[in-house]
């Protein structure tokens, strides 16, 4: 039987740094001082052999802090029977030493040559136009080959077909490092201040803002939707990942709840978000009549209203009430006290409610003598504040 030989000749390693979203080699990042690293014997079409290399590159460069995947290629030089996919099986591990190369670790490669190759790594997700002849090797428990550095040693296994035809192949090395897909975590701090809490125009509101990238972030920033126009703002502090910010509400916003959203975005492109709602209340409270309905009155006249706010509360210190004297045939008597066109009246002063913890009324028992009212008719009058200070009045 003729046994065919296949050889591979010493390949030069290249180390291109490329953002793999299809597979150029757009940026060339460095060189390789030790190209002819790599070690590999003549061997038969059909069996397995070894390859190993290490390699090399300067110190700036630029994208060494990214994930880095392995790419080898394989090609013919019988451009009649080029490398194709099944012509040839890759795997191996990395060696990694530590401590003046007293201890090593030794790293599994995964080896792939599909042609669309998907890599999921801790900074996203890349997906890879794999052309024939070249594999991408990397990690197979995390799916990247972590902090691959300068001098660590790598192993391969390397088995061909056994129908491959015979001839003299070539054998490269590249380094490259995944693309960052991943965007940043950002999470508002504060987000009780917003979800259970009103403001109203001209209020100033503060949020706290962590935001988490294993890269770097360009740029923070937040945005309020509103009805008619969107208010963007930025921080003016940020501290260890956390970011501050101070803002005032339009004078002319309306009662709502509008969408609060906190960007962030990396020096990849990457924006990640988290939003809470900013609560607008403009409405005082509600206020209803339970007594007097009606009717005559001598030294007490007893005064409940039912008083709610559902949204920020009722300022219990705010509810009051007061009597205004009506001149028949002349008119209200005015909020100063008479007299009106030259007639005494009376205008009490407001006088306080108090809130009844088992009716949840507002209650007050005017006394006649010591308000100095007199015989006649009286117009009555409410008013109330919410906790920011919205103003309701109630008039009969």
């Amino acid at each position: 039987m003729k046994t065919k030989t296949l050889t591979i000749i010493l390949g030069m390693i290249f180390l291109v740094g490329i953002l793999i979203t299809g597979i150029n080699a757009d940026e060339y990042a460095g060189t390789v001082d030790n190209i002819s690293g790599i070690y590999i014997n003549d061997f038969v079409a059909g069996s397995t052999t070894t390859a190993n290399f290490s390699f090399d590159y300067h110190d700036y460069y630029g994208n060494k802090e990214y994930p880095h995947i392995l790419q080898i290629n394989i090609s013919s030089d019988n451009t009649q029977y080029p490398v194709w996919k099944g012509d040839f099986e890759l795997n191996g591990f990395v060696r990694k030493y530590t401590f003046f190369k007293m201890f090593y670790e030794d790293i599994e490669l995964k080896c792939s040559e599909e042609s669309s190759l998907t890599i999921d790594h801790p900074l996203g997700l890349n997906i890879l136009n794999v052309p024939n002849g070249t594999f991408y090797c990397y990690n197979t428990t995390s799916e990247t080959i972590d902090n691959l550095d300068k001098y660590d040693e790598v192993y391969l296994t390397i088995k061909s077909h056994p129908a491959l035809w015979p001839g003299q192949y070539d054998l490269s090395v590249g380094i490259n490092y995944l693309e960052d897909t991943k965007e940043p975590i950002v999470n508002i701090l504060n987000k009780e201040d917003f979800e259970n809490k009103y403001y109203r125009e001209n209020d100033n509101f503060n949020i706290q803002v962590l935001v988490e990238e294993w890269g770097e972030i360009s740029n923070v920033w937040g945005t309020v939707y509103l009805d008619e126009e969107n208010i963007s703002f930025y921080p003016y502090d940020d501290s260890g990942g956390t970011y501050y910010f101070s803002i005032n509400t339009p004078l002319d916003i309306q009662e709502g709840d509008y969408n609060l959203t906190i960007f962030a975005e990396d020096t990849s492109g990457n924006i990640g978000n988290d939003s809470t709602k900013l609560r607008i209340d403009r409405t005082g409270p509600n206020i209803e009549l339970v007594e007097p309905v009606g009717g005559i009155f001598s030294e007490i006249i007893p005064i409940k209203f039912n008083v709610t706010d559902d949204k920020t509360g009722v300022n219990n210190e705010t509810v009051q009430a007061r009597l205004r004297e009506i001149k028949e045939g002349i008119g209200l008597c005015p909020e100063t006290g008479g007299p009106i066109n030259g007639t005494g009246c009376i205008t009490t002063s407001w006088i306080n409610l108090t809130l009844n913890l088992t009716s949840n009324l507002f209650e007050v028992d005017v006394n006649t003598t010591y308000h100095n009212l007199t015989s006649g008719s009286y117009w009555l009058e409410a008013k109330a504040e919410d906790i920011l200070e919205n103003k309701a009045e109630w008039i009969v």
